[in-house]
């Protein structure tokens, strides 16, 4: 989950594209169906063929990949009506890829912090969930982009305390767990602060963005930090409660299916990316979940730089 503070008038620009582009119609909140490919029958027959002799052997032979995910972090990730579907541009992602390579998903649902460790023992083969490349994390994990992102914060109704998604001196602030608003983005605010005189924001890490939207609505913490498609998708459907604030801080690095590392799936997955991105099936699921404005243009393995 997902930054690199520009000049104003760019925040300002990118603020009001992010909104555009992601609320008006709003974040859909149901399954949406894989988008159908640009591909002729024949052309997707030979596509996959390849790319599926791309794919180890070992998830070859199973036929199905891992993939965990924290389905509680919607447009990426969230549960159906029916209680155990996993659906979200996520979960699309997750299975245009693996009908592109000739496989099946079998999501495994996991809290957010708990991911890479599931990766780095071997439980599941890949991970989806709006997971931010970085160079550190790239230490222990391989990535295949596939979006950029950015950070806002969800106040209460009104902003009541002119809270700032850059600069929340002073003021509770909740994050998920093992987010990179938790370890960077939060933190990152304390010197600009300390200048001003005030004090850093006081960071409450949750398990989930609901727990932590809990929390901001009962009035233990002030705002909460995340994604910006999920803020703006909390304040769509609970529009008497929350808010979004801003400034956007777009993330300077993408974000993408993390893999363990050394990983011979880390490949052909970002091969795959590609594909769909060419056929048009990539920007067709984006749209179906009004986010166009997270849109890269060519996936590759750990495309981090910072």
């Amino acid at each position: 989950m997902s930054a690199l503070i520009s000049r104003p008038s760019f925040l300002v620009v990118a603020t009001l594209g992010f909104a555009v582009a992601l609320s008006s119609c709003g974040l859909n909140s149901s399954p949406s169906a894989i988008p159908s490919s640009a591909t002729t029958g024949s052309q997707k027959t030979v596509e996959i063929a390849a790319l599926a002799a791309l794919v180890p052997d070992n998830v070859k032979k199973a036929g199905v990949i891992r993939v965990a995910t924290d389905p509680s972090y919607p447009p990426f990730t969230s549960i159906a009506g029916d209680g155990k579907t996993v659906v979200g541009f996520d979960a699309d992602m997750a299975h245009a890829i693996a009908e592109t390579l000739g496989l099946k998903i079998e999501f495994v649902p996991t809290s957010f912090d708990a991911i890479i460790p599931a990766l780095s023992a071997g439980k599941v083969d890949m991970a989806m969930s709006s997971i931010g490349d970085t160079k550190k994390r790239e230490v222990v994990v391989d990535y295949a982009t596939y979006y950029w992102n950015g950070t806002l914060m969800v106040v209460p109704v009104g902003n009541p305390k002119d809270i700032k998604a850059n600069m929340a001196c002073g003021a509770r602030i909740g994050v998920i767990r093992g987010s990179l608003q938790q370890s960077t983005f939060l933190p990152s605010q304390a010197p600009a602060c300390k200048q001003a005189g005030q004090a850093a924001p006081i960071g409450k890490a949750y398990q989930t963005g609901p727990q932590a939207q809990l929390a901001l609505s009962s009035g233990r913490i002030d705002g909460v930090m995340e994604d910006a498609p999920t803020v703006l998708d909390v304040v769509k459907k609970q529009p008497a409660t929350f808010s979004s604030a801003g400034p956007l801080t777009r993330n300077p690095n993408p974000g993408g299916v993390a893999f363990p590392k050394g990983s011979k799936l880390a490949d052909p997955v970002s091969k795959a990316i590609n594909a769909l991105i060419k056929n048009g099936a990539y920007h067709d699921t984006l749209d179906t979940w009004n986010l166009s404005a997270i849109l890269i243009e060519t996936s590759q393995i750990n495309g981090a730089v910072s």
